[in-house]
Formats: C-alpha cells, sequence, structure tokens
C-alpha cells in the first residue's frame, strides 16, 4: 500500500465536515422545494439552513454506490468509482451521499435521474467509512430525459467515460505526496510482529519516484506523465477543455517545484522526532491547495 500520511486518513471526514459538497442556487420548483446543483457555492451554514426541508439534486449513481440499494453517492459525473476521493483538502466535492426511505432501496442505473428528498444535517458515517454532516434522506428519483438536456452533455459524457476525471484525482494525489512527504509514513513489521511506523527519509521518497511497481510512483514521476494527460483531454476536445489543460500544466509546475525542494536537499531534519521537515512546507501546501481549488471549481460545472 502507498506511504500515507495521518491526515490523509482523515480527509473523508474533513472534506465533509468543513466545506459544503452542494448548494442552493435560490430556485424554487414549488414553493416546498429547493434545487440543488453542484456548482453552485455557499457554506456549511447554508446547508445548515435547508434542514428538513425538501430538495432536488439532479446527478449520476456513483458505481461505488452500496449493492444493497439502502443509500447512493450521487455526482455529477457517471461513470465515477470514487465518491470523496479527494486529496486533504477542504474545496468543494462533487458527491452527496442521498438515502432511500426505511424498508425501500434503490436499484442501480448509469442514466442521469432528478433526486427529490429532505435534507439532514448531524454527524453521519457509512459502511465504507465515510463521514459527513449532512445527506438527503426519504429519497426517491426519475431517469432524466436526456432529449431534454444541453449538448454539453456529450461531452462530459466523454470526458466520463474517458476516466480522465478520475485519473486526475490520482494525479492530485501523487502532488500531494511531492509537496508534503514529510507528513507521509512507512511501516514494517519487527521481529516481535508488531508494527513499527516511521516517517519517511528523502531516499524514501527517491525510492518510490522510481519503483514502478503498484505501489510506487514511477508511472506519475516520468517525463511523459502530465503530457499524457493534457494529450487525453484534448482528444476528447482540443478546443472546450482548455480550463482543465491548463490546471494540469498548473499542477506540472508545482511538481517540478517540489521536485527541485526534494533535489536540493531544502528541507531539515529532527533527530529527536526522527523526522524531516519541508524548509518551504507552508508556500507549496498553499500552492497545491490553489491549483487543486481551481479544479475542484472547474469538476463541479457540469451539471445536468
Amino acid at each position: 500500500m502507498k506511504h500515507t500520511p495521518k491526515f490523509i486518513a482523515l480527509a473523508l471526514i474533513l472534506v465533509l465536515t468543513a466545506c459544503a459538497l452542494t448548494a442552493c442556487s435560490g430556485n424554487k420548483a414549488e414553493a416546498s422545494e429547493t434545487i440543488l446543483t453542484f456548482a453552485d457555492s455557499a457554506s456549511i451554514n447554508t446547508i445548515q439552513s435547508l434542514n428538513g426541508k425538501k430538495v432536488k439534486l439532479t446527478g449520476y449513481m456513483a458505481t461505488l454506490s452500496p449493492l444493497s440499494g439502502e443509500y447512493i453517492y450521487l455526482m455529477n459525473l457517471p461513470y465515477q468509482s470514487c465518491p470523496f476521493c479527494i486529496p486533504n483538502t477542504q474545496q468543494l466535492a462533487n458527491t452527496m451521499a442521498v438515502y432511500a426511505p426505511s424498508g425501500k432501496k434503490f436499484t442501480y442505473t448509469d442514466q442521469p435521474i432528478v433526486i427529490t428528498g429532505r435534507m439532514e444535517t448531524g454527524n453521519f458515517s457509512d459502511e465504507y467509512g465515510y463521514e459527513y454532516n449532512y445527506r438527503i434522506v426519504d429519497a426517491s428519483y426519475q431517469t432524466v430525459d436526456l432529449s431534454s438536456v444541453s449538448e454539453e452533455y456529450a461531452l462530459y459524457q466523454n470526458l466520463a467515460s474517458d476516466g480522465v476525471t478520475a485519473d486526475i484525482n490520482a494525479m492530485f494525489d501523487y502532488l500531494m505526496f511531492m509537496c508534503n512527504w514529510t507528513e507521509y509514513q512507512g511501516s514494517y513489521t519487527d521481529e516481535n510482529g508488531e508494527r513499527i511506523a516511521y516517517y519517511l527519509y528523502a531516499g524514501d521518497v527517491e525510492n518510490l519516484l522510481q519503483d514502478d511497481g503498484p505501489y510506487g510512483y514511477a508511472s506519475y514521476a516520468s517525463e511523459d506523465y502530465f503530457p499524457g494527460l493534457i494529450k487525453r483531454v484534448q482528444a476528447i476536445s482540443s478546443t472546450k477543455l482548455t480550463d482543465l489543460t491548463n490546471i494540469i500544466s498548473a499542477a506540472q509546475a508545482l511538481e517540478q517545484e517540489a521536485r527541485a525542494e526534494l533535489d536540493n536537499g531544502n528541507y531539515t531534519y529532527d533527530e529527536t522526532t526522527d523526522k524531516f521537515t519541508l524548509t518551504n512546507a507552508d508556500a507549496l501546501y498553499n500552492k497545491f491547495q490553489d491549483v487543486y481549488g481551481q479544479f475542484s471549481t472547474w469538476l463541479t460545472k457540469y451539471q445536468l
């Protein structure tokens, strides 16, 4: 398994605790219904103001949605399998947990759907270990008539079927590692069978960057990795996705900066804690947050 920092393990909690995944657009389908969109931006206070109220949201069932059908993860793009799958960030995500009424179940569909249900706020967790502060409950859904959607549907249908958005999420996981590797931990089992954790050394990072196995980063660190992502996006549309290719280019520039910090030894070592600290840790982390914020904003622009 890849070396993962302690705080990354908390990302599933933090991203849903600290920020709104969806927001109130201010439009009313009826006097008693509030239409939500993934692209709208609001504070958690806005979501909390909808507690107990009827809402509508259009999206797709994530393929990772539980087989039991008791609840689903609703996302704004089809064929996505990683709800809340983003690095340690407080930026907007494109997922909403939606629960069927007690005793009823959802039947999976890959068609776009309109969810109608009641917003519920609180502290919730599910069988996958995700934790969140709000969800839609007592929900039902209807499939969307695709003849009524915009021409952009074909564009993001192609994006989704290519899988490039999921791969860009994986890219950001790698980018977070490069910008914050001193907070990651490895482990080994000693002669007594106990798991011993340790913070990574610079040499460990170099080894991971050269490791072409399933848990290494060699494919990400190769010279053609970022250009390859850009080519995939341009193959979908050479004119309508320049905002996404610009984000990938910005991520590549940050990766090169982080690699230079590693190569130049811009870190210090504390013998007491046996831990390294990046000299420019705050600057790198803030730059990561900025470029990932651009991606999360882009991600939520697609809405039926």
